[in-house]
């Protein structure tokens, strides 16, 4: 449980530091299911001589597995298949009912391919794609079935709506967004119609773990995080102002909720107070995505292009795997573009540096993007 509880605060902080800067250069989806599809599990749980069968994905590469808790019900041990064949008993360590959502642990016998979780809700609209184990009388189950869609609605719980096509199986797989992160964990779909509907992947923050006062303390900042974020995409951005502000008023020391407001501020055009909370998340914790939140300030709205630069700097130098690969890659982008007006062999590395990271990810757009910067500073 100790683990398990460390496991899910962590990809949670990793998940709420890439969403509030993350810009989607969105992956083709034969590239996204190549990635996460080895994540996808089959979920066999008793049900007196017979089995219900539904869908989960690997939460942490030591085991733990996600998944809705009406596919569990109220057994402890229940049988867990993954994509390679291999099969294993699996205990419930984890489930809350009124979020639908439970975690089985196994004892695989090496490190296991996973999914990230992305905290912030995805917009309406937006595309995305479930991967899962339908089933019916005359098919039979189809294991790691891959469909898309887009976001239809998100209520005020924050339950997702989407339109790529699940059913009988699918309850409990994952739905991805554009760059394969886990967004919604599916918990019901109508066949033919447009009814289906996932659990906010933020709501993993809600099963039981951490019992210490600290954990109750996490489990609390991150509710001021996840509610100011959905406000922020929905636009309602006084009200995720008022939300992010409740948070540090009873948490003043937080770094990741001075974070989320001061991107709060600049959208509302309030840069000196967005670079004040910038300033105050690096005082209280000085890292690489605090750096290149206040560096995108300093470039786009307070026009200090050194200062951005320094930030940038520093963002990569502080640590160099931090956030994913496009928020990395934008950082060298970014800072190439700064450079290329006075340093043209500085800006040419970066710009190298970020056609790697983004080739990495597959994201070609920003790919040839990088690479167009550097034959237009190789012919001047």
């Amino acid at each position: 449980m100790k683990l398990f509880a460390k496991t899910v605060t962590v990809l949670n902080s990793v998940a709420i530091a890439l969403g509030v800067t993350h810009t989607a250069f969105a992956l083709d989806p034969t590239t996204i299911y190549q990635r996460s599809s080895s994540a996808v599990v089959v979920i066999a749980a008793p049900d007196g001589k017979a089995f219900d069968l539904g869908s989960g994905f690997i939460l942490d590469s030591k085991g733990f597995i996600l998944t809705n808790q009406h596919v569990v019900g109220n057994n402890r041990q229940v049988w867990i298949k993954l994509a390679d064949g291999s099969v294993y008993q699996g205990t419930v360590v984890s489930r809350n009912s009124n979020v639908d959502l439970a975690v089985i642990q196994i004892q695989p016998k090496k490190p296991l391919p996973s999914l990230r979780i992305q905290a912030v809700p995805p917009q309406i609209g937006q595309r995305v794609y479930a991967i899962g184990n339908p089933s019916s009388k005359t098919t039979g189950m189809l294991e790691r079935s891959f469909s898309d869609g887009i976001v239809s609605r998100i209520d005020g719980r924050g339950l997702i709506q989407f339109t790529a096509p699940v059913t009988f199986g699918n309850s409990g797989g994952p739905l991805l967004d554009e760059d394969g992160y886990v967004v919604g964990i599916v918990t019901s779909g109508a066949p033919g119609t447009n009814l289906n509907f996932a659990v906010p992947a933020g709501a993993v923050n809600l099963l039981p773990g951490r019992r210490s006062t600290a954990g109750l303390q996490v489990q609390q900042i991150n509710y001021y995080i996840t509610v100011g974020l959905l406000q922020l995409r929905q636009n309602n951005l006084q009200k995720a102002l008022q939300v992010f502000s409740a948070g540090i008023q009873r948490y003043p020391n937080d770094p990741t909720l001075y974070s989320n407001r001061g991107i709060t501020k600049r959208f509302l055009r309030d840069y000196q107070g967005a670079l004040e909370d910038f300033i105050r998340s690096i005082q209280l914790r000085p890292t690489s995505m605090a750096y290149f939140n206040r560096a995108t300030l300093y470039q786009s709205e307070l026009k200090q292009p050194q200062q951005a630069i320094k930030d940038y700097s520093e963002a990569i130098r502080i640590n160099q795997k931090w956030g994913s690969p496009i928020t990395f890659g934008d950082a060298f982008y970014q800072r190439g573009r700064l450079q290329a007006q006075g340093n043209k062999k500085a800006a040419i590395a970066d710009f190298k540096q970020a056609a790697r990271l983004y080739s990495q990810l597959g994201n070609q757009q920003r790919y040839r993007a990088a690479l167009d910067q550097i034959t237009l500073l190789t012919a001047q």
